[in-house]
């Protein structure tokens, strides 16, 4: 049995959209300030590439493991994968109902049936690709 499509896509979703963050070991309530000339500010800001710098710093001095990039789905992204989803449980509903109808033999599983089974699967793989070519994140310009 194949799984869940709509399972995937979520899945996939989360995984993407979630952000590893490292909770300090306790609450930082001091803040020091330096200053850095233009250049300095340029290669740091290079080197941080979608990382906090504040993050990216106290990585370095203290020997933390750095951070991954914040990352962003654009909003168009959101909205389509949203709509991904619903046509997702759209397909997945017609096909649990088609199959429940052939177990219960109402519906014979004729040649046009399964020609429908197989079309929709094929959606259901398109809609996967596209999703997953969607949740692609871009660095986060912060």
């Amino acid at each position: 049995m194949q799984p869940d499509p709509r399972t995937n896509l979520s899945n996939q979703l989360a995984q993407t959209l979630s952000n590893r963050v490292v909770e300090p070991d306790e609450k930082r309530e001091i803040t020091i300030t330096f200053r850095v000339s233009t250049a300095e500010k340029t290669r740091l800001e290079q080197r941080c590439n979608g990382v906090v710098q504040s993050d990216y710093i106290r990585a370095r001095l203290f020997d933390y493991p750095l951070l991954q990039p914040k990352l962003t789905i654009p909003e168009v992204n959101r909205q389509t994968i949203y709509e991904l989803k619903k046509i997702g449980n759209n397909l997945n509903q017609q096909t649990k109902a088609i199959n429940e109808a052939i177990k219960i033999g109402s519906q014979p599983l004729t040649s046009n049936v399964r020609e429908y089974l197989q079309t929709i699967k094929e959606l259901t793989d398109l809609l996967e690709q596209t999703h997953a070519s969607l949740s692609q994140a871009i660095p986060d310009e912060d």
